[in-house]
């Protein structure tokens, strides 16, 4: 299984070792916490990256300015992406699968994000300040999941024009959605409690 092309592995989240294409060369290891001293920093050799299920969490700045990591996929034990650790990468999608509890400060600030996935049981419960900060996504759902969404989560996203919170109960919020121009709503459950006619400066519309 070492063996395995990034493009087999990466179809089982449950692959234990992490493997990576840097300058079309294959690289194998075993990793149980990828940080900032793995090799990975600021490498623009590196194109691709699957994350393997023996890691628990992506550390500060673990792929900051990776600026030619156009693909990620993260293994099914990742609890924590960290602060920075995807920030001014090249990917436009990523998959966050129900294992991570918490999206770090700048998280993924500077990537091209088209689409952001959560699993149907999500256990994520924070998104740290600007961990979206400037983000060309147009769409956002944040999972029922969720009790904390930091400062300028979302801020400067131009595009971002409907964005959905499946929370009955409101998280905390922090000029989380400050200047988002294309955003004037956000869609909460029927059931919903305690947002108010209006909920991070957006007005709330319980349609969901």
């Amino acid at each position: 299984l070492a063996n395995l092309p990034l493009s087999d592995a990466a179809k089982d989240s449950a692959y234990p070792y992490t493997t990576d294409f840097q300058s079309g060369t294959e690289q194998t290891r075993n990793l149980t916490t990828i940080t900032s001293s793995d090799g990975y920093y600021s490498n623009s050799n590196l194109t691709s990256v699957y994350v393997g299920s023996n890691v628990t969490s992506l550390g500060t700045n673990a792929f900051f300015n990776c600026t030619n990591l156009t693909s990620v996929t993260l293994g099914n034990n990742v609890t924590s992406l960290g602060d920075y650790c995807l920030r001014s990468t090249g990917i436009t999608s990523i998959n966050i699968p129900d294992s991570v509890t918490s999206i770090g400060d700048g998280a993924l600030d500077g990537a091209p994000l088209t689409s952001v996935t959560f699993g149907v049981n999500s256990g994520l419960t924070s998104i740290g300040s600007s961990a979206f900060y400037q983000s060309p996504l147009t769409s956002f759902t944040i999972p029922a999941s969720v009790t904390s969404i930091g400062y300028y989560a979302f801020a400067f996203s131009n595009s971002l024009s409907r964005i959905e919170c499946l929370a009955l109960t409101p998280p905390t919020v922090s000029a989380s959605f400050y200047y988002t121009p294309a955003l004037s709503e956000i869609h909460v459950p029927a059931a919903a409690t305690g947002y108010g006619t209006t909920y991070g400066g957006l007005t709330v519309v319980a349609d969901l």
